[in-house]
């Protein structure tokens, strides 16, 4: 049988979450670049900031979700 041998499971594995971790870098990169264009305050941006690193690719899909007080492009 396939599985009896199973030694690239720990390989399929290590690539399944090298894949999750890259989605979450990228994910949280775009929403912290998105988060300079909101009119925000000091801390409701740092928060926003500390939701999106600390919650896994969740945390920018609320960013995106919740667009808090949206104001025209910076810069």
């Amino acid at each position: 049988m396939v599985f009896r041998d199973a030694n690239w499971l720990p390989w399929v594995v290590r690539g399944v979450q090298c894949v999750l971790f890259l989605a979450w870098l990228v994910c949280a990169a775009l929403a912290l670049a998105g988060l300079r264009k909101y009119k925000l305050g000091d801390t409701a941006r740092a928060l926003w900031a500390l939701l999106i690193v600390a919650v896994p690719i969740l945390g920018a899909v609320a960013v995106w979700m919740v667009r808090p007080q949206h104001e025209e492009a910076v810069g």
